[in-house]
């Protein structure tokens, strides 16, 4: 899905801060996908970064939204007292059930990231799954809901009900693959269907 390309050339930038939220933020339904994210910057997820600096680690991330047509991730990833992960996350208001696959369309730098999903059954345990990037190259990126697992700062989790069986109340994106140095992924859009 090719989007209009703006005159303008300005960034929105954010160093460490959210993005605007805007009241009211539903899912969009297209030809039966729900878009759950795609950076228009009339109805954006409330954004977080989340760094390895909660537990004193170096890592540093920005995000940006780019035309209001992507949003751009990145930052520097630093293993130095003993960190090694940065991450947004968004909080996602409506009730999505009965989702088979979320679907990202990104433009990475060759790193292996993972998209990350809450439920409401756990405030602490996420669900996970890896993704490559391509750099400097689009992809498309299906993940099977049946695909993801339960962790908690990195260990898997035994006793955790499947993803499909929560209903979907976190977005995120993480960088923990242990290279330090920066980073850069570029965010088209985020789908569930």
């Amino acid at each position: 899905m090719k989007k209009n390309i703006l005159v303008a050339n300005c960034l929105v930038f954010l160093i460490g801060c959210d993005l605007p939220n805007v009241e009211n933020s539903s899912a969009k339904l297209i030809e039966g996908e729900v878009i759950m994210e795609d950076f228009d910057s009339n109805n954006l997820l409330n954004w977080k970064i989340v760094n390895d600096t909660v537990m004193g680690g170096r890592s540093d991330a920005t995000l940006k939204l780019k035309n209001n047509l992507y949003g751009i991730f990145n930052g520097y990833l630093s293993l130095q007292n003993n960190g090694g992960f940065s991450s947004i996350r968004a909080y996602y208001p409506p009730d999505l059930t009965n989702v088979k696959s979320i679907t990202i369309r990104v433009k990475g730098d060759g790193r292996q990231y993972s998209f990350r999903v809450r439920g409401n059954t756990s405030n602490w345990a996420s669900y996970t799954h890896s993704f490559d990037t391509i750099e400097g190259e689009w992809i498309e990126k299906e993940m099977k809901i049946d695909d993801f697992y339960p962790v908690y700062r990195g260990y898997y989790l035994d006793n955790m009900p499947r993803l499909s069986e929560v209903i979907i109340k976190e977005i995120g994106i993480m960088l923990s693959d242990k290279q330090t140095g920066p980073f850069e992924l570029e965010i088209d859009w985020i789908r569930a269907n």
